[in-house]
């Protein structure tokens, strides 16, 4: 049927396996990604519900249990949102956004991205954690 051919080293021996670390930036993206995206008032985990926020408990491969069951497209735009977060690192990026914003809603959601960045450098901060693109701009 099908041949099992592991993976050799250059002296023949069959190279073991290594599981990778978890990431705590991975970790802790989607942690505060599905708390902007109110997945915590949907998950299984009781923590979660009552704290009004994701905490973070795993299910598999470093991925939060509100995140787990989520269909696809909505994980593609949850991403999407974070990533969109990231670009308001500099007060430059935001006063060019609030300038393209035809109406108060879009004005509201520049505001609220702003305000997520900010919450994110600070969860970073509390996990000693570094930003892994190097430090952005943060009032203060």
């Amino acid at each position: 049927m099908f041949s099992r051919v592991w993976p050799r080293t250059n002296s023949g021996e069959i190279m073991p396996y290594i599981k990778p670390q978890p990431s705590p930036f991975k970790t802790l993206t989607f942690r505060m990604a599905a708390t902007a995206w109110l997945r915590h008032f949907r998950c299984r985990v009781r923590r979660c519900r009552r704290n009004y926020r994701c905490m973070g408990v795993e299910f598999l491969h470093g991925v939060p249990q509100c995140v787990r069951n989520m269909p696809h497209a909505e994980v593609e735009a949850m991403l999407t949102f974070f990533g969109d977060a990231a670009q308001m690192a500099t007060p430059e990026a935001v006063a060019e956004n609030l300038a393209r914003a035809t109406t108060e809603e879009e004005r509201e959601m520049i505001a609220f991205r702003r305000r997520f960045f900010l919450s994110y450098q600070d969860e970073l901060a509390r996990a000693g954690l570094a930003e892994p693109l190097g430090p952005p701009f943060v009032e203060g």
